[in-house]
């Protein structure tokens, strides 16, 4: 008898052991951030291993421990975001999960809720996301300045008289580079060279950026990568947001943001920035302004309505912009050389989702904007004014195949871009129609995952193309995840404005008729997480590789003409990057990188390797916060190797530069103190104050034959000291 009760102890401890060994919890979504709603049927599985199950009726689930620790727990359902939590041990009590919606329609969000910039591990495609406190951390005024901390877009300047900046990822000009904001198009076209600054970069909820071949489902122009722009939504925002900025050089800006929710399904959201820059600088004494006199007025406001089954978002935006830059006295020909922008940008907007709260698996997305682009210039003798007109639509309809495992993407989309041009009293323009369509299947399993798409479209002047995509994702463990993807881009070139720094130059522009671009992208990636000597660290690296099969070649190796022809030969682009991100303390991390790119093009005098981009680049980020944020510390510093400039052999002596540039360093810092309502904060560009020598040639006659200020490899702008404060009250 007493070994009988000894057998029946040993099995109750056995069965109550196998019970505790199990994890239990419960999945639900926030129903107008206040009630919780139970998500039944979603998967529940750990990272890298056949353990898994689904959420009850209820929303509750329970699952099996996994074979060791720590494990990565996954938790998924079509229609919402996908969430991971390491876990070490099972906790005593029920966890709980929060999904959000993904029905506003973004797409590929990343899911961080520490990190300012993280590499996401669940994912297929690679994606990094930047949040609101990364941008911050250079006081950015514009988008093209929120990449200046981040390590895989580089930003530099286009020319050395307009002051503006562009981007550039796996050592290709951001044209190759489909940006969006909330997935529908941003920049492209007119906007090519200075839409990024019509953007202020404390509009920005988050950016999330996708390296190489992008998805079907947002277009067929992605060569190098994806850049999605969420911007703020009414219904999550502070009802009043100010930020007030001011740089010793005389730029000023202010951005007002005002949110209200007007009722349980509708709220509303007004956003303003006004930037002047007034004070004329000369610093090298060139009779150059080192940076142009502008003005900028932006108005943003939008609109949200949600209910069970129906969301929809709509408003509308206006930029106008205008600068000036040039000589500030006369060197030659008793004239001035000027240098003058004027844009005006109109655009209108709407997103409605339509959703079936029985099938949560199952949405219809509908988008579409409608955007008027006016651009008026003069660069001295040059002029160049344009008109584009452009519609965009997209629908996507969205299921499961079987289970949710298995979903599927499909949609048709229309392009439509009316271009009016005028360079030099020469009259040119274009007419685009592009309809197609689209469909991605998308498979998700514990260890791996596939996106595989497909999309056709008809262009009115080139006829069908065809741009596959496909991503695949492999987890070694619960940590790691190695991917794979290649894809094929098209796009329709705008010379003029996509390489409007030329015009800063006396060089003769000579276009010849031009065939669309198109490009095939490779690209691999390791993305590791561990700890060594008990510290948080991030490792990954990648390797692209871009292939053009046709491409706008910009020949400016001749220094008094550049000519616009198509690629006959090869051109191609390697980009290889390596990161780690260490956690040092719960306060300290640090993010360093290396890339190396070898770009190379067959030019008509033969192959040579894509100037003003260096072959190495080093990049770190030092960030330190105390408890609560009260006082935040950021340093951003940054390499640039060498590289190849275009020949200028055949100008007189006192106008050739040598063949390659300078490698140099760039430190930025700023540092903030935060307290109940306003933070304010302090901060240096350029610490050691680099500047190119001498970055305008033949600065003294503007009007010669061998004028060029767009040989631009390094800063044209000294040491810069800012101030500024962010205020922010009643946080919805």
């Amino acid at each position: 008898m007493k070994n009988h009760l000894i057998i029946l102890i040993c099995l109750l401890f056995n069965i109550a052991v196998g019970f505790s060994q199990n994890l239990k919890g419960n999945v639900f979504e926030l129903h107008n951030g206040e009630h919780k709603m139970p998500i039944p049927g979603a998967n529940v599985y750990w990272l890298n291993a056949d353990k898994g199950t689904v959420s009850k009726a209820d929303g509750t689930f329970e699952i099996a421990a996994p074979d060791t620790f720590p494990a990565t727990l996954m938790v998924s359902f079509v229609g919402y975001k996908t969430d991971s939590i390491v876990l070490k041990s099972i906790p005593k009590k029920p966890i709980k999960i929060e999904l959000k919606s993904n029905v506003d329609l973004k797409e590929f969000e990343v899911v961080e809720k520490e990190a300012t910039t993280k590499i996401d591990i669940v994912n297929p495609l690679l994606v990094e996301k930047l949040n609101k406190q990364e941008f911050e951390k250079a006081a950015c005024c514009n988008i093209s300045e929120s990449f200046e901390t981040n390590a895989t877009v580089d930003v530099n300047f286009t020319d050395a008289v307009s002051g503006t900046k562009k981007i550039q990822m796996l050592g290709l000009d951001g044209i190759y580079t489909q940006i969006q904001a909330e997935n529908l198009p941003l920049i492209r076209g007119l906007s090519s060279a200075y839409g990024l600054t019509f953007v202020p970069g404390t509009w920005a909820e988050s950016i999330q950026i996708i390296k190489g071949a992008g998805s079907v489902v947002n277009g067929y122009e992605s060569i190098t990568g994806q850049i999605n722009i969420e911007m703020l939504k009414p219904d999550d925002s502070e009802n009043l947001f100010v930020n007030v900025y001011g740089n010793e050089k005389g730029r000023i800006e202010l951005n007002i943001h005002g949110a209200q929710k007007l009722s349980k399904k509708w709220s509303t959201m007004s956003l303003a920035h006004v930037s002047n820059q007034s004070v004329e600088w000369d610093m090298n004494d060139d009779s150059f302004l080192d940076m142009p006199i502008k003005t900028q007025y932006n108005f943003f406001n939008r609109w949200k309505y949600q209910s069970k089954k129906f969301m929809s978002q709509f408003g509308f935006r206006g930029v106008y912009d205008e600068l000036e830059a040039g000589q500030n006295r006369i060197t030659n020909e008793n004239r001035l050389f000027k240098i003058g922008v004027t844009t005006k940008q109109f655009e209108v907007f709407n997103k409605n989702g339509f959703l079936f709260p029985e099938k949560k698996y199952k949405s219809i997305g509908i988008i579409q904007n409608f955007k008027y682009h006016s651009h008026q210039s003069n660069y001295g003798d040059k002029k160049f004014n344009a008109e584009q007109t452009s519609w965009y639509f997209n629908s996507i309809y969205q299921t499961i195949i079987g289970n949710t495992h298995n979903t599927i993407k499909f949609g048709g989309s229309m392009q439509y871009d009316l271009y009016d041009k005028n360079y030099n009293d020469s009259l040119f323009g274009r007419e685009e129609v592009v309809p197609g369509a689209f469909a991605e299947y998308t498979y998700t399993g514990n260890k791996s995952a596939l996106v595989l798409g497909a999309r056709g479209d008809y262009h009115n002047m080139y006829g069908a193309f065809f741009t596959p995509r496909l991503h695949y994702k492999y987890n070694f463990t619960q940590l790691s995840a190695w991917r794979f993807s290649v894809g094929r881009g098209f796009r329709t070139a705008n010379p003029f404005i996509e390489s409007a720094s030329v015009m800063a130059s006396s060089r003769n522009v000579v276009t010849e008729e031009l065939n669309p671009e198109i490009a095939w992208n490779y690209g691999t990636s390791l993305t590791h997480n561990f700890e060594l000597f008990k510290k948080e660290m991030t490792f990954s690296t990648d390797y692209y590789y871009t292939d053009f099969e046709n491409q706008v070649v910009i020949d400016m190796e001749n220094p008094n003409e550049v000519v616009f022809y198509n690629l006959d030969g090869k051109s191609f682009s390697h980009s290889l990057q390596v990161e780690l991100h260490v956690r040092i303390t719960e306060q300290l991390e640090l993010r360093t990188a290396y890339k190396f790119y070898d770009i190379q093009t067959d030019y008509k005098s033969g192959r040579k390797t894509k100037p003003l981009v260096p072959t190495n680049r080093a990049f770190m980020n030092i960030a330190y916060a105390t408890n609560f944020d009260k006082w935040k510390f950021d340093l951003t510093g940054q390499w640039f190797g060498t590289s190849r400039l275009p020949s200028t052999e055949t100008n007189p002596a006192d106008y050739q530069i040598p063949s390659r540039s300078l490698s140099y360093f760039m430190f930025n810092g700023q540092v903030t103190r935060a307290f109940k309502h306003f933070e304010v904060y302090v901060g240096v560009e350029n610490l050691t104050n680099f500047t190119q020598d001498n970055p305008i040639i033949a600065a003294n006659d503007p009007f010669g034959s061998n004028f060029d200020a767009s040989l631009i490899w390094g800063s044209i702008n000294g040491r810069i000291t800012y101030a500024g404060i962010r205020y922010k009250f009643n946080k919805l």
